[in-house]
Parts: structure tokens; sequence; C-alpha cells
């Protein structure tokens, strides 16, 4: 009760208050897109994909569609709405034509407009690029250093080898969009070599034929994800229409301080008239372990830390070969269809342990993937085979007007269908053992807008100690209404039923797992200078076993404040209580650029976070964050080399950028 007062007397006072113009709806929906993105993990991958897009713009007057469905949201036909009225006024020179776009909702225009350059641009060779004088290079470099202050059990005994501070640097040098030479390096806490994990490359673009070239650190979006992709992607979340189609990429460089699944040699890809063609190959050793006495490879490991010896007796010690080319073949408006090949190697054969485990060390890829409009109509999907077994989905999508759009989709991913690279769209991480049918709506009225999502499942496998089929359910109901540019009221309810494998008695059953989550959530400006965010949570959890209910909430009030161009701060209390970790609840937060922070809250207690921001007018830029959880009732926080001693946890983070 007494959270609850702190929580009213804090907030009551700003709510009243009227509020002011809003000039921030690019920023909120980005953090929408990346709180779907990044429930239990950090995510950087997703944003380093965003500002690339955004520190590489696309000139709107000579992009295709195909350029213009890499930005966030952008579907064929909102893509070709574009390209026709571009051909229809002889180019977009501003905004306001843009605005002017039938068919287009307002809230799409505002979110891709910062992803354009508008009017005309003069284009170079890279040899051209080259003679030129370097007035155009752009060098951008970016320092951090991130410090928990408690120390936990590992450091105190001092059994790890390095310190207990994250250390970032990243340098990149581009000309234009010609080319772009890009290095990071990064340590982990208790890691001991500053350049523990190290990845780096150029890229050319546009020089004769060639359209894209990578050397160096890479990845490779084809499709829909099945055979390839990033670890870019946003899981089922309020954005129900436009999560699918996935539009790709191709070829991206790579420069992420996620230190597994990436590319390590050369990529290029051409254009020969409505053709597209591209070739890569890769080699580079992953971290893993394996069985001394089988030779076999026991496992993957996908966390990236080198702290002791157990740990880097793991460090790259299995090799991977991987080459591929694809070929696409465009439509114009209509759509495209495309082919890949890809091949996998590895230096050890993978043990067997189980039905869902990999077997051998050579696995290839055959898939095709086609995306098809006509009128308000699109088809697209993709089926990939690994010479075994099949995994495929498909989808249809109904753009009616910018007001109501409906979307199908059918997933099928075989239990056999085993692929570290591939990234389908689902309701568990990996392409593989699971069978779904989604169904997603949306649609605006003048009292707000509804989305809806409900998502049926089936895993032919419930796990490897159980070969039996478990299946469930979810649903999601967002609803949003906007009465003015100030203030913004939401609602979010998610209701999911899952089977899970549960021991009962020493023996493995599956039970009903039963989850509910309500938001309610209120955003508004007091000025031009203050924007507000109140939040209110709850979750129930409800197993059909003997285990007992869980229930958990959480409130928070967060506060931006900007009085100058060249300042801002921004700052959020959090007051939460769960049962236990299962009925956790997540906040995503407001951190330093690059960085993502959707941490997991159970048990009771406060977290509190500030931040701030400072631009210099030659091109410095200087930020911090402190954050602190603190739980009253906990003698020690955490477990094993992880644990503190203590109930308080704080974290101190310091960056620096520089755009030259």
């Amino acid at each position: 009760m007494k959270i609850f007062l702190c929580y009213v007397f804090f907030i009551l006072p700003f709510i009243l208050i009227k509020a002011q113009a809003d000039t921030t709806s690019f920023q909120n929906k980005l953090n929408d897109l990346l709180e779907d993105a990044t429930t239990d993990k950090e995510g950087v991958e997703y944003y380093d994909l965003v500002e690339y897009l955004l520190q590489n713009k696309i000139v709107i007057n000579k992009s295709s569609i195909k350029e213009l469905m890499v930005i966030p949201n952008v579907d064929r036909l909102t893509a070709a709405a574009i390209i026709r009225h571009r051909n229809l006024l002889g180019g977009l020179n501003s905004e306001e034509q843009l605005r002017a776009i039938e068919g287009i909702s307002p809230e799409l225009i505002e979110q891709i407009i910062p992803f354009l350059i508008f009017g005309d641009t003069k284009k170079f060779s890279f040899f051209d690029s080259i003679q030129k004088s370097f007035e155009d290079i752009n060098i951008s470099i970016r320092s951090r250093t991130i410090n928990d202050l408690q120390k936990e059990k590992a450091f105190k005994e001092n059994k790890y080898y390095g310190s207990d501070f994250k250390f970032y640097n990243r340098l990149i040098i581009s000309k234009e969009k010609t080319i772009r030479l890009g290095i990071l390096t990064e340590k982990d806490p208790g890691e001991q070599s500053l350049t523990d994990f190290t990845t780096f490359h150029i890229a050319i673009k546009e020089s004769g034929m060639i359209n894209n070239l990578v050397l160096g650190d890479f990845l490779i979006e084809f499709g829909q994800g099945l055979a390839l992709w990033s670890r870019y992607s946003a899981g089922k979340g309020i954005e129900t229409i436009k999560i699918l189609p996935r539009s790709s990429n191709g070829i991206i460089p790579y420069l992420s301080s996620d230190e597994n699944l990436f590319l390590r040699g050369i990529a290029a890809d051409f254009n020969f008239a409505n053709f597209n063609f591209s070739a890569f190959a890769s080699s580079r050793l992953l971290d893993g372990n394996i069985d001394p006495v089988t030779n076999k490879i026991s496992s993957i490991k996908l966390d990236g830390l080198h702290r002791d010896s157990s740990e880097v007796a793991h460090k790259r010690i299995i090799k991977e070969n991987l080459f591929g080319i694809t070929a696409e073949y465009n439509f114009g408006e209509i759509g495209n269809f495309g082919l890949l090949f890809t091949n996998f190697s590895y230096g050890n054969e993978f043990e067997h342990q189980s039905l869902l485990d990999p077997a051998g060390n050579n696995f290839s890829f055959i898939s095709t993937s086609y995306n098809i409009s006509f009128n308000k109509v699109g088809f697209n999907g993709e089926t990939s085979y690994n010479g075994k077994s099949f995994a495929t989905i498909n989808n249809v999508d109904f753009s009616i007007d910018k007001n109501f759009a409906v979307l199908f989709s059918y997933r099928n991913y075989a239990t056999e269908y085993w692929n570290l690279h591939s990234n389908g769209f689902g309701e568990k991480d990996g392409t593989q053992n699971e069978i779904g049918f989604y169904t997603g709506l949306y649609l605006k009225t003048d009292l707000g807008s509804l989305s809806f999502y409900y998502d049926q499942f089936k895993f032919p496998i419930a796990s490897d100690k159980f070969p039996f089929p478990s299946k469930g359910n979810g649903f999601l109901i967002y609803y949003s209404f906007k009465p003015n540019i100030n203030l913004e009221m939401r609602l979010k309810y998610i209701n999911k039923l899952k089977e899970t494998v549960t021991t009962i008695e020493n023996q493995f059953v599956l039970t009903n797992l039963r989850s509910q989550n309500i938001r309610a959530e209120l955003q508004y400006k007091l000025s031009k200078y203050i924007q507000m965010k109140s939040r209110i949570e709850f979750v129930n959890i409800a197993p059909s076993s003997s285990q007992p209910e869980e229930k958990g909430f959480l409130i928070f009030q967060d506060i931006k404040y900007s009085p100058a161009t060249y300042l801002a701060f921004n700052g959020r209390i959090i007051f939460f209580r769960s049962d236990s970790y299962n009925s956790r609840l997540y906040e995503f937060e407001n951190d330093l650029v690059g960085v993502m922070t959707n941490p997991a809250l159970y048990g009771e207690g406060i977290r509190w976070y500030f931040t701030a921001r400072y631009n210099t007018n030659f091109g410095l830029t200087l930020s911090m964050k402190y954050s602190e959880l603190f739980k009253p009732n906990e003698k020690f926080l955490g477990s094993g080399d992880s644990m503190i001693n203590g109930n308080l946890d704080n974290r101190l983070s310091f960056q620096l950028d520089f755009q030259l």
C-alpha cells in the first residue's frame, strides 16, 4: 500500500498539467519495436541494425521497392505506393510530398522519414570517390565503460582473470555511401584482454557491377529466415501485422558486440537487369564443447564469455566453414522470387544425443522464397530443404486500406530441421520442431487503434527428455488512443496457454500453464521540454498441476527532460513485486546509445535509474547512466558466482561518441 501511495503522489501533479506538442513519435515507436525484440536478452543486435539503417539512409528518388522494404514496417504495398507517387511527381523533394500519398497512415510516414534522404544526390563510383577530396569522409568513434559497483562472489574470490569492468570501443570510417571501414573491440566483465572480442569489415557499395562487397565480418539475410538470417528480429508483439513478411537486408556489414553467429570472410552481390546475384564464403572458430573421448561436438556456447580457465578452454575450438549463393528475380511492383544454396561444415561431428540434436558435420540447404502482391493482397513465404526434411512458412496479408489489415501465416518446421544460422518466425527460438498458425489484425477508428493476434502452435516433440507432442495457443489485444498530439493511452492484454514438461513424483509429465499479462500505460507531454510515461502492469501464472498460482505487479513513472537541443535527462522509478522468477515482469529502459536493457524483475523491490546526455557543437557527445536495484527483504542477490552479498545492485556507465 505504501508503494502505491508513493506512486500516486509522485505522478498525480504531472497528470493534471496540460501537455503540449509531441516531437518524439519516432523514438517512442522505435522503443516499442525494441521492447518486443529484447525480452529476456540484451538484444543489442537489433539496435545495431536500426542504427546502421539510420547511418545509411535511402535516397528516396533513386530507391527500388526492395531497398524501401528494408525500412522497418515498410511492406511491398507501401513501397510500391511510394514509387508510384514519386514517378507521378517526377521525384520526392520534401516530407510534405511523402505525407500526401494516399493509403499510407500518417503514423507510418513519421516512422519511415528518419531513414530517408529527399531530393537528388550525385552518385559516385568507388574509384571516383577515392579521387575526390577527403571532405566527405566521416569518422565515428564510440567508447563505453560499464561497471557493476557491487562485487559479485567470483570477483571477490579472484576467480576470473580480468577486472569487473566492461569496455567497448568502436571506430567507423565512411566515405558517403561508397566505402565503409568498421572495427569493434569488447571486453566483458572478468575477461583479461581489452580485445577479447574483435570484429571488423570493409564494405564497398555501387562499384561498377558490384552493388555491395564486404570483406571481413558480415551477415546474410534471405527470404523469411529459414536458411540464413541475422539475429535481428522482433518477436510477437504489438506490431501484429508488420512483423510478417520479413524484408531481407541481403548482405549486412557486421559491427555488433554479440560474439556469435556472424560470418567472417567475403560476400558480394551485383545486379544484372532484373536479376540480383550474391555469393559468400566464411570461415571462423566458434566456442563450444568437444567430448575428449568421442572427439565430437557436444554443444556450441553462445554466451561469448572467457573469464576463467574453464571458459577459456572452450574458446574458439570449433571450426565452421560456410559458403553459398543466391539469385533473385524482381517483377517490379508485382514481387520477386529467390533461390538460395548454402553449405555448412564443421571440423568435428556433432553428438546426436536426442532427436533435436544435429548429426554429422556437413549440412546443405536449398531454399526458395517469394513475395508477390496483387492490388491489396500479398502472398509471401519461404521453403527450405536440408536433404532430410523441410521448413516452410507462408503468409497472406490483406491491406484493405490504411485503417484495416489482416494477416494469416502458417509455419511448419520439421523436428530434423537443425540450422545454426536460421531465425524463423515462431513461438520459440530456432527454426525447428514447430507447427503454427498465426492470425493478425489491425483496425484504426476515430476512437483509437486496435491490434490483435491469435497464434496456435504445436511442438512434435515436447523436449529432448519427453518425445511426445505438446501444444499451446496465445492471443494479444492492444488498444491505443491518442486524443491529441500530447497524450496517448495504451492497454495491452496477453493470454497464453501452453503445455510444459514438469516432474511429478520423479516422472516427466505434461501440464497446462496459463499466463496472463495486462498493462495500462499513459504517455503525455507537459511542455516541449518534458515528456512523461506512467505504467502499471499485472501478471498471473496459473499451472494446472498441484503447483501454486503466482502473481506479480509493476508500477513505474518515467520522465524525460530536454531543456535544450544539446542537453537531455531521463529518469525512472519502478516498484515491483512477484511471487518468484516465473511471474517476472519486464520494463524496457532508456540507456546509452547502442545499449538496450530489458531486465526481468521479480521478488519485491525498487529499481530506479538516471541518464544524462550532453552534445557539444564540435561533434562530441557525452552520456552516462546510473541504475540501482534494491530488494529490502533479501540478504543477497543472484546465485553461484554471480551472487552479491547484500540487497543492493547498482551500475554506473559512461559513453563517449565523437563524429568528425
